[in-house]
């Protein structure tokens, strides 16, 4: 499985991170020198606020913390290289098929940690393919388990995910949804330097498989079309739970964002059963081992 490869040959030059930002303050970003990875995880991901709502989740529900974290589908690896940071002894193992992408990662999130970068593990394989060693948390986020498409797909990962965890482990997935999910259309985010563009590009209501690209757009008017392209099925709360059920977790909980006082999400997320409305939402569903 490969969800996060982008359309572009990566140059692997170490970090990139602090040329990029002096690009992007000064408005410099182009469609020629900007990096896609540092592109993609300025406007889709953070990590810090995941290890430290994963470093929590755990310690509620088992009363003592994490150690080893596992990151499936990991792309450049920035949960791992954000989980080792959090305390001295976490360790973290981060697979993806795709091995350019790691190398980017291995460059521009785990050597930045210095004397620490030993403590993050690349692996270059099919996820389902890695069963040891055994972990204490298995994220699968930026939506990238629905690269599988059918029940049984989707259920064979699951188990093998329940039996990659200890005995006190959890699993966490994320989740969008809602109406607008399933309407093709394109959602434009001004982010410092660039705007980043999410188009949700066909849905098909039959088999709920939708294909979804990034773009990206520079103050000179340049463009990044198809940085990124994922081919997923948009899979419902309660299936995924009930899959999780018969996988063998023996709790799942699904932590729903909260919104502001102008109805806007505000990215704070905690246990619910009953959701809300919104014509789109974005929740983590946890299960326990």
């Amino acid at each position: 499985m490969d969800n996060m490869t982008p359309n572009t040959e990566m140059e692997l030059a170490g970090p990139v991170g602090p040329r990029m930002e002096k690009l992007a303050a000064k408005g410099k970003l182009t469609s020629k020198n900007a990096d896609l990875h540092w592109l993609y995880e300025q406007s889709v991901q953070n990590a810090e606020a995941e290890v430290e709502f994963i470093d929590r989740v755990f310690r509620e529900e088992f009363g003592q913390r994490a150690l080893f974290l596992r990151e499936d589908f990991c792309g450049t690896a920035l949960l791992c290289s954000e989980w080792v940071k959090i305390h001295t002894d976490n360790t973290a193992l981060g697979v993806d098929l795709d091995g350019p992408t790691l190398e980017w990662g291995r460059a521009n999130n785990a050597a930045p940690l210095g004397d620490r970068a030993g403590a993050v593990t690349l692996i270059k394989d099919d996820v389902r393919a890695v069963t040891e060693p055994r972990a204490d948390i298995l994220a699968a986020t930026n939506f990238s388990w629905w690269g599988f498409k059918t029940r049984a797909e989707l259920l064979e990962y699951l188990r093998l995910a329940y039996a990659n965890l200890n005995d006190t482990g959890m699993l966490m997935m994320d989740c969008y949804g809602g109406p607008e999910a399933q309407v093709p259309q394109f959602e434009e985010r001004e982010q410092e330097g660039f705007d980043y563009i999410w188009d949700q590009d066909t849905f098909n209501p039959i088999t709920n498989e939708v294909v979804c690209k990034i773009h990206f757009k520079f103050p000179n008017g340049s463009k990044r079309k198809n940085a990124f392209r994922y081919d997923w099925r948009l899979w419902s709360l309660p299936e995924t739970r009930d899959i999780l059920e018969e996988a063998g977790f023996t709790k799942t909980v699904v932590y729903w964002e909260g919104v502001d006082e102008d109805g806007e999400p505000n990215g704070e997320f905690n246990p619910s059963r009953t959701g809300d409305l919104a014509p789109a939402w974005v929740a983590y569903i946890l299960a326990f081992r």
